[in-house]
């Protein structure tokens, strides 16, 4: 499901070809990385081909980052679901973050898309401490309102703040 020319995923093979690649697809991949690497010895063979793909999927993804920091759920097309989406931009932000902890991603280059992202993420928890903004689940991305949440959000917000947090 990787396209090679984009450095995405496709969500599955009804999406194969197409021009849709999902954000919270997408962080579910980078972040499946980062904690496959947590855990992969850096003898294993296959230790240096997940940090590439982190790599890779790093650099396609930071383009589509929006001015407010989050990504859409609609990564290409952003204005498709012209809102943020918090489980996307969380899941990636974690990955991202984690990647620069580790020194696996140029901390010069990344550490901009993270705390933007990470501001941008802040700014979705209400005043009564609800993050909002989580797309529910579904097929394909969708809109998502700042009163949607879902404990999946809720933890790809609380990884992106744990590695906030070890951010040297």
């Amino acid at each position: 499901l990787f396209d090679a020319k984009t450095g995405l995923f496709w969500r599955d093979s009804t999406f194969v070809n197409g021009s849709v690649y999902w954000s919270r697809g997408n962080g579910w991949v980078m972040g499946g990385i980062a904690r496959v690497l947590q855990y992969l010895p850096a003898s294993d063979a296959r230790h240096a081909d997940y940090v590439s793909l982190l790599n890779t999927m790093a650099a396609a993804i930071k383009p589509w980052q929006q001015s407010d920091g989050t990504w859409h759920s609609d990564l290409t097309h952003p204005t498709k679901y012209n809102n943020p989406e918090v489980s996307g931009t969380g899941l990636i932000s974690y990955a991202i973050t984690y990647g620069i902890n580790q020194g696996l991603l140029d901390r010069a280059t990344y550490l901009p898309v993270v705390v933007s992202a990470w501001n941008g993420l802040v700014q979705q928890v209400d005043a009564q401490g609800r993050v909002g903004y989580i797309q529910a689940t579904g097929s394909q991305p969708a809109a998502a309102a700042a009163t949607e949440t879902h404990d999946y959000g809720v933890g790809a917000f609380l990884l992106a703040a744990s590695e906030m947090a070890n951010l040297v």
